[in-house]
């Protein structure tokens, strides 16, 4: 959202999706959401998700855009595990298991997480090379 939206239009888009959630209505994951939902185990995720929104349109903003926006959606991955992973720590949840933090709350995602990014990269690109077009006619 961040890559199109920029970052105070992606911040409030998220945050406005995390608070649906957290009022009940289905949108996350497996059709989740709630109050326990969100403040559960994927709460970390879900702070690192609003985060990551503005500081990839952030990036986006500075020159991190078009051919370079890959980077700019890796970056914004790695900042959603950063909040992860303390929540994760401060928490006691059960899960993960003690000493295995990254192992099971980390590793088992990076592969469709990059996958992801690259695929927003892609849709990013195509959508502002439509645009340009479309407003230049």
């Amino acid at each position: 959202m961040g890559g199109l939206l920029g970052p105070f239009w992606g911040l409030g888009t998220s945050t406005a999706y995390v608070l649906l959630g957290m009022m009940g209505l289905p949108v996350f994951q497996g059709g989740n959401g709630g109050f326990d939902y969100t403040l559960g185990v994927t709460g970390g995720y879900i702070i690192g998700f609003i985060l990551s929104t503005f500081t990839v349109g952030w990036l986006f903003k500075i020159g991190l855009d078009r051919s370079k926006s890959l980077w700019a959606y890796i970056i914004g991955t790695m900042i959603i595990y950063v909040p992860a992973i303390i929540w994760l720590s401060v928490f006691d949840f059960g899960w993960p298991k003690e000493g295995e933090m990254l192992s099971q709350a980390v590793y088992p995602f990076i592969i469709g997480d990059l996958l992801k990014a690259v695929i927003a990269s892609l849709f990013t690109i195509s959508f502002s090379m439509i645009s340009k077009n479309l407003w230049e006619k």
